[in-house]
């Protein structure tokens, strides 16, 4: 595993960090997907096996892990703190994020003052710590950003010491995220960067003038870019991609499988993926989910793999323009 120093924080954190929303199963809720109890999440998880992913991790030299309140309706972050508390490890760095959690059944995004400064509480207890080494906004859009008074009380709350440093995951919008880096008040900014969509890729040049931390997140594309998936899967009942419109899974298949050439003797093509972003000029780390241990060892692996060779990324260059 190789190491980066994550922007203006100064900490160091693997390139590969562990995404910790599989671990913490799923969360039924109503008004995500539909008016009805889908899942949240990628498939139910027992404690055991969540926390099983994460010892690994640690074993393969993983020292940074993302989760969520919404991940698991809590699940996700009780089962990190539980494994590193069995794990001893002191040095382990953990980001956690706000605004987005279920309540009642139902899926909530709410970015205002009181809903932060809550919320946050509610993380400080279930990770049993009394300060959050990062702490993000869950991808508020504009209109859910608001007058960003939830932002004002990260901010307050990293004055005051109970997290250490804050940002925000991006929905979808590059112009908010030009604004939070070019207001100088960001530490760190999660992306969604991946070889199906490379919207987000002109901010990170940007974010590395200002040294803003970056986290890319998504960069499997929800799995698709796993090349396991073709037009006759069908997903689990209690996977979120089950509720999705089936055009919409239907293209990303068609749009991976135009990358299968990446996958070679030793490389799958999830790792060629992982091994993409990993080369992009400016981010920290690639934040990378796993339902498994085999999964997680397998992305893992992506750090110690060569670049990709000039012919690949122009036959990827080819592959996206016509996208």
């Amino acid at each position: 595993m190789r190491y980066r120093t994550l922007g203006r924080t100064g900490l160091n954190v693997s390139e590969i960090s562990l995404g910790a929303w599989s671990l913490g199963g799923i969360v039924r809720v109503r008004n995500r997907t539909s008016k009805n109890p889908d899942p949240c999440g990628y498939g139910e998880l027992s404690e055991a096996d969540g926390i099983a992913i994460v010892d690994r991790a640690l074993a393969l030299g993983i020292n940074f892990i993302d989760t969520a309140p919404i991940y698991g309706d809590g699940a996700s972050e009780l089962r990190v703190r539980k494994a590193l508390a069995a794990s001893g490890r002191e040095d382990i760095l953990v980001s956690t994020k706000c605004g987005v959690y279920a309540e009642d059944g139902q899926y909530i995004r709410v970015f205002t003052r009181d809903v932060i400064l809550r919320e946050v509480e509610k993380s400080l207890k279930r990770l049993n710590t009394s300060t959050i080494d990062i702490e993000l906004l869950h991808s508020p859009t504009i209109a859910e950003f608001g007058d960003g008074t939830g932002w004002r009380a990260l901010l307050e709350l990293k004055e005051q010491g109970v997290v250490r440093f804050v940002g925000i995951s991006i929905f979808s919008e590059p112009e908010q995220a030009r604004e939070f880096v070019e207001s100088g008040l960001c530490d760190v900014m999660m992306l969604k960067i991946n070889l199906l969509d490379t919207t987000m890729l002109p901010v990170i040049e940007l974010a590395e003038r200002y040294d803003v931390g970056i986290m890319v997140r998504e960069s499997l594309a929800a799995g698709f870019l796993t090349g396991l998936f073709d037009e006759n899967t069908k997903f689990r009942s209690d996977d979120q991609r089950s509720c999705w419109p089936r055009e919409q899974v239907l293209d990303s298949i068609r749009r991976a499988e135009k990358l299968k050439f990446l996958t070679g003797p030793g490389r799958t093509l999830a790792q060629a993926a992982i091994r993409w972003v990993l080369d992009l000029p400016g981010l920290s780390t690639v934040t990378v989910g796993a339902g498994t241990v085999g999964e997680l060892e397998e992305n893992s692996a992506a750090s110690a793999m060569p670049p990709l060779s000039l012919g690949e990324l122009a036959r990827i260059e080819e592959v996206i323009s016509k996208t």
